[in-house]
């Protein structure tokens, strides 16, 4: 465990050198959830809710949104993708460390770096300057931390799945742009699933993407009960478990297919 926090800190520390970039980053993100506010009041005039939805919950929304993208935000299948490209794919499985392992503590230690120095501050202005409500049942934010964190290792996990494609496929270049939009579409991280027209909203449902930070959000902004709230963590641990097993399936057939085709 001790190497893989080090791959993590030292993913950190590479980041630290361009603080320059982080500034920049901060201003970014605060003028993109300065545009997604004013979008939102804009479709807001004149009207106190829609579809259940007050407009203090949508600020609440765009700025927990903003923050849990950062720290779900992945480049693993890009990495991967550029591992098999270069055949240094072939190396890691002789290596004494995970694949998995590696790449999910460079991706921690870089979504950790963006989370403190960029989301965070730009979170914080954008709070103090429109306020943000904390829960008012003291369970919800226990619940709402347990959920964010499966939310979290559940997108880490289906990033690694698409990651793990471009062993078959040679490349990732289709595969983050395929991996985005599909996440975009389905996870109601973009539009929140509560203005889908029904036949999205199911489909959606079906599909583990809702359960990464839509669900999390909608807990904490109490519009699920503690019944609901218990159902949503369960289905991201069941969803964690089948996810974990066609790992297995998949990194099995992987390990043959680059020792037949040599990386």
């Amino acid at each position: 465990m001790s190497i893989y926090l080090e791959f993590a800190k030292q993913a950190f520390r590479q980041r630290f050198i361009y603080r320059l970039n982080a500034y920049m980053m901060i201003v970014s993100s605060f003028l993109g959830l300065l545009i997604l506010i004013s979008v939102w009041k804009a479709l807001y005039a004149g009207k106190t809710e829609v579809n259940g939805i007050t407009y203090e919950n949508m600020l609440q929304f765009l700025v927990l949104n903003m923050a849990i993208q950062s720290l779900i935000r992945s480049r693993i299948g890009q990495k991967i993708g550029e591992r098999v490209e270069n055949g240094a794919i072939s190396l890691d499985l002789i290596r004494p460390i995970t694949l998995k392992g590696y790449f999910l503590a460079d991706q921690i230690g870089e979504n950790v770096f963006g989370f403190l120095f960029s989301t965070l501050p730009a979170a914080a202005a954008a709070a103090l300057l429109w306020g943000f409500a904390v829960p008012g049942e003291p369970f919800r934010f226990p619940l709402f931390v347990i959920s964010l964190l499966l939310g979290i290792a559940l997108m880490n996990q289906i990033n690694y799945l698409f990651g793990l494609l471009a062993i078959w496929l040679k490349t990732a270049f289709f595969i983050n742009f395929i991996t985005g939009a599909v996440i975009s579409l389905f996870a109601g991280s973009f539009v929140p699933l509560w203005f889908y027209p029904e036949p999205l909203y199911k489909i959606s449902l079906l599909l583990p993407f809702h359960l990464v930070s839509f669900q999390p959000i909608a807990i904490y902004l109490g519009k699920k009960t503690l019944t609901e709230a218990g159902l949503i963590i369960g289905g991201q641990l069941v969803w964690m478990l089948l996810l974990l097993g066609l790992e297995k399936w998949m990194w099995r057939r992987a390990q043959t297919h680059i020792d037949v085709f040599g990386g």
